[in-house]
């Protein structure tokens, strides 16, 4: 019998272990390597015991993106799935947003095939569209998007971090924010807020798996 989300149990362990009692091997996790991801991933393997998630191989990251992703998998003991665009398609180069839908949004609707719910870890205080974003989503075919950090601020992520010694990416101390593809990131200015270094199309703040993403049914 699923646990029934109710006001008392709104926190993100709350939230996980809903979704946990619900959709069980139905439920998805990725990560971008983004610190509240990791926490997110973290608690649900505290929760589940075992772990399978996916990170988008885009072929543009940080080489100090990809040795992070082995080395928070082996911190947290969970399995990782690289998955790769199909091969060639547009690139940064010629148009953004192509690039961000041939190798992010296509393969995480590949990825999500035969799954009926997803955990990401956006944050509402992110800014932009995240703001007063649900707890729970559901698009027009059914699919799920579960937000259990929607409600969390980046200290209660800063703390987690801590209290249980994640490691760190280690460009965030090289004056990165939120870190994603190498040609479409900079570091942050004086004043700016966390995802302001990440370069978009036409000056958007998502890359579309939050907005174009069709999980197929």
């Amino acid at each position: 019998m699923a646990t029934a989300l109710t006001a008392g149990a709104l926190g993100p362990e709350g939230v996980l272990t809903w979704a946990l009692d619900t959709y069980g091997d139905r439920l998805a996790f990725t990560t971008g390597l983004g610190a509240g991801g990791l926490c997110v991933l973290h608690l649900a393997r505290r929760l589940a015991g075992r772990l399978r998630c996916v990170f988008l191989d885009t072929g543009f990251h940080f080489a100090e993106t990809l040795q992070y992703a082995q080395d928070v998998a082996a911190f947290l003991d969970i399995e990782l799935i690289l998955q790769e665009p199909e091969p060639y398609g547009p690139t940064w180069r010629e148009d953004r947003e192509a690039c961000c839908d041939h190798r992010k949004v296509a393969p995480l609707a590949k990825a999500l095939e035969g799954y009926d719910a997803w955990v990401n870890a956006r944050r509402g205080d992110q800014g932009g569209l995240r703001v007063g974003m649900p707890l729970i989503e559901r698009d027009e075919v059914g699919f799920v998007k579960v937000n259990p950090l929607a409600n969390t601020p980046r200290t209660w992520v800063d703390d987690y971090m801590t209290a249980h010694r994640i490691p760190t990416h280690p460009l965030l101390s090289q004056g990165y924010g939120s870190i994603g593809c190498e040609p479409c990131t900079r570091k942050l200015k004086a004043g700016e807020g966390e995802r302001d270094g990440r370069l978009f199309a036409g000056g958007k703040t998502e890359c579309g798996i939050h907005t174009r993403l069709q999980v197929k049914r």
